[in-house]
Parts: structure tokens; C-alpha cells; sequence
């Protein structure tokens, strides 16, 4: 009975560091954004210098931004910011990946 448990155990943790994490970087720089076509899976490229980008995506340097709402207009304002005064900023990044292997920004904080 225990060996089952540790099995089943085992599994359960494996399945979930697999899962889709989500969390904040370290702080860093904006260098660029990049407006994608039309229909393009992706509105924003953003490639910045940031620390800490824990995320299990193969690119470290670049991220997806997508803008659907008034609340997504205020990311982006603040990416612009950023990149034009050179602010360091942190992002709150999803481990989702499916997108050109890039994860996708959904938060930003600024100083």
C-alpha cells in the first residue's frame, strides 16, 4: 500500500511542476517592441533585458503581449514608457509558451 502511494505520489508531483506556471521576473530593460502582422498568433513582441525570467520557455529574452481590453491598453501605455524613458520594468509572465515558445506578459510594474 505505501509503494502505491509513493507511485502515486511521484506522479502527482511530476504532473504538476509540468504544469503551467506563472509569476514576476526580476527587473530590467525594454529594448524593443514590435507590432505584429494582422492575424499574426501574437499582437506585440517584446524583447527586453530581464532578469530572473524563471519561465520554462526556450526564449528568455523575448515576450508575447496581447491586447484585448482598456486594462491591456494600460500595460501596453506602460511598455511604452518604459522603452521610451528607459524605465526598468518587471513582468508577471504566463508559462503557457505555445506561441512562438515565448511567454506572455499579462502584468507590469515599472520604476
Amino acid at each position: 500500500m505505501r509503494s502505491v502511494l509513493r507511485v502515486f505520489s511521484a506522479v502527482l508531483l511530476s504532473c504538476s511542476s509540468a504544469s503551467f506556471a506563472a509569476g514576476w521576473t526580476g527587473y530590467g530593460t525594454v529594448k524593443e517592441l514590435g507590432q505584429q502582422p494582422k492575424n499574426a498568433p501574437a499582437d506585440i513582441v517584446v524583447v527586453a533585458d530581464i532578469a530572473s525570467n524563471g519561465t520554462k520557455c526556450a526564449v528568455k529574452d523575448k515576450f508575447l503581449f496581447d491586447i484585448q481590453d482598456s486594462r491591456d491598453e494600460r500595460v501596453y501605455s506602460t511598455l511604452l514608457t518604459a522603452l521610451v524613458a528607459q524605465k526598468e520594468v518587471r513582468f508577471f509572465l504566463e508559462d503557457d509558451c505555445s506561441v512562438w515558445d515565448m511567454p506572455k506578459i499579462t502584468g507590469i510594474y515599472i520604476r
